[in-house]
C-alpha cells in the first residue's frame, strides 16, 4: 500500500516518526509534513504571492518533505507534486488529544480532512498525552497496523474520514463514537497589559457529554468518529426553504 504521511507538528516528531518506521516494512511511506510546528493551524492554506518552500531530508529509509507551510498545504502539495496517488492518507500521531471542540482547530484533523477532498481514505491519529515519549507512540501505531485492513475496509463514504484518539492509558476497549459539540473548556484568557492578552491560561471543564468522543476517551477508550465534509444542517435547510426574501 501507498501511504502518504503527515501531521500538524511537524516532520520530525515522534509520533509521525513512530507510524513510519512501523509503517515502511511492507508498504511504500513517503512523509510530506510542515517543517515546524503549526497545532491549531485548522485548515489554514498558504496563497499567492506567497511561496511553499520545501527541502527532502535525507538519512531516512523512506521520502521525506518538510514544506513550510500548514497541514492542508502538505496534503496539496504532496498530491500534486512529491507523492501523486496515495492509497491512503495517515495524519498525526498528533501530540495531544483531538476530541469534540478542538476538531474545529486541529491542523492534524484538516490535513486529513484535505485527503478526503481528493477522494482519498484518511484517517487522524491523536494522542491524550502532550508528554507522550517514542513507544507510548509506537503502541498507538501498532493499533492502527493491526487493525489496517479493517480500518480501510470499512463501508464509509470516500469523502467521510476517521478520526482516531488514543486515552493516555492502556486502553480499556474501543468505541465508534460521535464527536462532542458541548462547550467542555472554559478557556481562562488573561491581561498581560492593556494591549495584550494571554491565551496560555489554564482551561476547566464545564459540561461533558460521556457517550461521545470525549466522554470515552477521558474514561480510558480509543475513540473513533467518523467525521465528514458536507457540513450542511439538512434539517434547517429544509425549515428555511421557504422563507420569503427580498432582492
Amino acid at each position: 500500500m501507498r501511504i502518504l504521511l503527515t501531521n500538524d507538528d511537524g516532520f520530525d516528531s515522534e509520533g509521525l516518526q513512530a507510524v513510519a518506521d512501523l509503517f515502511k516494512d511492507g508498504h511504500d511511506v513517503t512523509v510530506v509534513a510542515p517543517d515546524n510546528q503549526k497545532s491549531a493551524a485548522s485548515h489554514s492554506i498558504t496563497l499567492p504571492p506567497r511561496v511553499l518552500p520545501y527541502r527532502e531530508i535525507s538519512g531516512r529509509d523512506y521520502k521525506t518533505y518538510a514544506v513550510d507551510g500548514s497541514p492542508a498545504d502538505c496534503v496539496k502539495v504532496a498530491m500534486t507534486l512529491l507523492c501523486k496517488s496515495p492509497d491512503l492518507v495517515i495524519s498525526g500521531i498528533n501530540r495531544g488529544e483531538n476530541l469534540g471542540s478542538d476538531i474545529w482547530y486541529s491542523g492534524t484533523v484538516s490535513a486529513a480532512a484535505e485527503a478526503s477532498y481528493y477522494g482519498l481514505r484518511a484517517i487522524a491519529l491523536s494522542l491524550d498525552n502532550k508528554h507522550a515519549d517514542y513507544q507510548q507512540y509506537m503502541r498507538c501505531a501498532r493499533f492502527v497496523k493491526k487493525n489496517l485492513t479493517a480500518l480501510t475496509a470499512m463501508d464509509i463514504s470516500p469523502r467521510t474520514m476517521l478520526n482516531i484518539n488514543f486515552p493516555n492509558a492502556e486502553p480499556k476497549g474501543v468505541k465508534f463514537v460521535r464527536m462532542n459539540t458541548q462547550r467542555t473548556f472554559i478557556d481562562d484568557y488573561k491581561y498581560i497589559d492593556q494591549t495584550t492578552i494571554d491565551p496560555t491560561g489554564d482551561r476547566s471543564y464545564c459540561d461533558l457529554d460521556g457517550e461521545t468522543d470525549e466522554g470515552y476517551c477521558l474514561d480510558g477508550y480509543i475513540t473513533v468518529t467518523p467525521l465528514k465534509l458536507d457540513r450542511t444542517d439538512y434539517v434547517a435547510l429544509d425549515s428555511i426553504a421557504g422563507a420569503k426574501l427580498e432582492l
